[in-house]
């Protein structure tokens, strides 16, 4: 057992209060100081929680000796700078998602934290974390599904907006200077990660992709509104693997959460968690049942973050495929903008 790990949480909106309460919720880590820029809500989450070092500015956080990592919360035009910062005090980081406004962000924040030899985690994998996810992770390594070549990710939210329809004070998830873009940056985040972690990290080559903004009636709003409520991305890897994310903050469907594996020997649908294969020449499915195993994919997140600082490992969630889900992100909106599939290296010639 470690002595006690002493973080510092940036940012205490909802994401941030939620990662003092997980981090509360560790036997051996304590959240020594918080900062954010809303006095209020500095005030009232530091008597909530009884945390007497509270900062209007995160550097404060940085400057304290005993502040071992921090946890980035704030929006995510903040997140490469703090990150940077973080990096240079010496700081272990665990970033929220997503990782940054784009690609050459990220790749700042990797090149940063591995320059200063600290840990960098990226809460867009957390996901990596569900018993889904881990059992997929081991159908397709003992080799149940033969050649992956192919997956399709589906989450649509009938109406999920936030700034809009959820997190309604949160207008900056709608305001592309702010958030980088919409539904694909803000949840397709976590499909593009699950699919790195099952595959074993495939390098993106490119992505052809489309985005729609206008489902109706169109909310009145004094605050810029120009990101994307779907988007689809087509994306090929180095290798063959192919997979397909549709991604709705805004949809006149059902919610959806799909995860469809097709491999050569057999194919995974995650939830149900349902394995498809042939067995003495007739075509079965088996069923997993699941639901008793109810973990904390946060909890789990930050005792994984925890032990790599602890340890000088490395996490579960690296900032090296952060990077790689950003490289997708940033493929996928220019080939939206320009209505043409876009390679890696057509991308890193526009940075």
């Amino acid at each position: 057992m470690y002595p006690v790990f002493k973080m510092g949480v940036i940012g205490v909106g909802a994401m941030g209060k939620t990662h003092i309460q997980t981090c509360r919720a560790q036997e051996n880590v304590e959240v020594a100081a918080i900062a954010d820029i809303n006095k209020e809500v500095l005030k009232s989450v530091s008597e909530r929680f009884g945390i007497e070092n509270a900062f209007t500015d995160y550097r404060d956080i940085l400057r304290m000796r005993e502040v071992e990592a921090v946890v980035i919360c704030t929006p995510p035009f903040t997140h490469a700078k703090i990150a940077c910062d973080a990096a240079s005090a010496g700081k272990h980081i665990l970033c929220e998602k997503p990782m940054a406004m784009n690609s050459r962000e990220a790749e700042a924040m990797v090149k940063a934290s591995r320059k200063a030899g600290v840990v960098l985690g990226i809460c867009s994998a957390r996901s990596r974390f569900s018993p889904h996810v881990e059992l997929a992770k081991r159908y397709i390594s003992e080799g149940k599904l033969g050649r992956v070549y192919y997956a399709r990710f589906t989450m649509f939210r009938r109406r999920g907006r936030p700034g809009i329809d959820i997190l309604k004070t949160s207008k900056w998830f709608i305001d592309s200077r702010k958030a980088g873009g919409g539904a694909l940056i803000d949840i397709g985040c976590y499909d593009i990660d699950v699919l790195l972690y099952l595959m074993g990290s495939p390098q993106p080559a490119s992505v052809s992709a489309v985005t729609f903004k206008g489902i109706e009636p169109t909310p009145s709003l004094e605050s810029p509104f120009d990101v994307e409520e779907h988007s689809t991305a087509f994306v090929r890897f180095e290798g063959g693997l192919t997979a397909t994310f549709e991604t709705a903050w805004a949809a006149n469907m059902e919610n959806r959460n799909e995860v469809l594996i097709l491999g050569s020997k057999g194919g995974l649908r995650l939830n149900p968690f349902t394995y498809y294969t042939e067995k003495d020449g007739e075509q079965v499915s088996f069923g997993v049942d699941l639901s008793p195993k109810r973990v904390s994919t946060m909890e789990r997140l930050i005792e994984d973050f925890v032990n790599a600082c602890v340890e000088d490992g490395s996490p579960k969630t690296p900032g090296e495929d952060g990077l790689k889900v950003m490289q997708i992100i940033d493929m996928a909106y220019l080939s939206a903008k320009l209505g043409r599939e876009v390679t890696l290296k057509e991308l890193q010639s526009y940075a």
